[in-house]
């Protein structure tokens, strides 16, 4: 075992973890702003100190050995603990306490900006910083206090809670309706529908569900998130499927219609990611318990 003198200095840690996200010296180099070889030392003299490899080296490049797979989560999050420690030390005294956020494009445009003045209402001493990202949560990304994404339903997410399940409705522009109005699900054959790209099966299990056979007249243009999608139903583009709590402002508008109120019910849901040791934060419980409030009213 390491006695406190031989302990790994801070330095080294974050060069392992610089390394471990690269899986390479020379980009770690890069993002620590040191020389290739001030990484190597590091990891050399780390590694003598563990006396066992943490990286396994081949002709095309490096991975993580069993040791640097099972060090390196415990690593990331006693840095985050030390780093959400001293945040916290240093910004207890001052009048605001930042809460940085990191969401889904389309949930931040589509819901979260149009209710964010409801929460500093609410909170007038914590501010937010809101980023956005996609797909499965980086464990080296350390710099945000919690995190909301769009996932297949699963039991097995760390540090996760669902918020609700996905809904996802039928929606056209009220303009469209006008000139080729669906007043039954088999009118549906007649429009065009606007593909979802990162999700391209959604109308086929759309169709199914309804009970709908037939070859689909698919938009010329496919689109990569929901709030992409939105607007081009706006312009009347064709059909799109999207989450209900999303779109709930469009229709209320009259921007969009829901014909024959259609929706279904998919196998994805609302998470949102808090590392334990952070759900103590006070910043943080009030935006959970207002999330939940707002957000987690379909959570079954």
């Amino acid at each position: 075992m390491l006695n406190e003198a031989n302990l790994p200095s801070i330095k080294a840690l974050r060069t392992f973890v610089a390394v471990a996200n690269n899986l390479s010296f020379s980009k770690a180099a890069k993002e620590l702003f040191v020389t290739q070889g001030a990484v190597s030392k590091q990891i050399s003299v780390l590694e003598q100190q563990l006396q066992q490899p943490l990286f396994s080296r081949h002709l095309n490049g490096i991975k993580l050995s069993s040791a640097g797979e099972s060090y390196l989560p415990k690593i990331i999050e006693a840095l985050e603990i030390i780093q959400y420690a001293t945040t916290s030390l240093n910004t207890k005294d001052h009048a605001q306490e930042v809460l940085t956020l990191n969401v889904t494009p389309s949930f931040a445009s589509l819901w979260l900006v149009p209710r964010i003045e409801a929460f500093h209402h609410l909170n007038n001493k914590i501010q937010v910083s809101i980023k956005t990202g996609d797909g499965p949560i980086n464990q080296t990304n350390g710099d945000s206090d919690l995190s909301i994404r769009c996932l297949p339903i699963s039991a097995h997410y760390e540090n996760a809670t669902l918020l609700r399940r996905e809904r996802l409705v039928l929606v056209a522009s009220a303009k469209l309706m006008m000139n080729n109005p669906i007043t039954c699900i088999e009118d549906i054959k007649k429009q065009t529908l606007i593909p979802h790209i990162t999700r391209p099966h959604l109308w086929e299990q759309f169709k199914k569900y309804k009970g709908l056979v037939y070859n689909s007249q698919y938009s010329a243009t496919g689109f990569e998130h929901f709030y992409m999608s939105l607007e081009a139903a706006k312009d009347g583009l064709g059909l799109a499927l999207l989450p209900d709590f999303m779109v709930e402002g469009s229709l209320q508008s009259g921007d969009l219609v829901n014909p024959l109120n259609l929706s279904m019910q998919t196998s994805y849901g609302y998470y949102v990611f808090v590392p334990s040791y952070r759900l103590s934060s006070r910043k943080i419980y009030e935006f959970s318990r207002w999330l939940s409030h707002c957000l987690g009213k379909d959570c079954n």
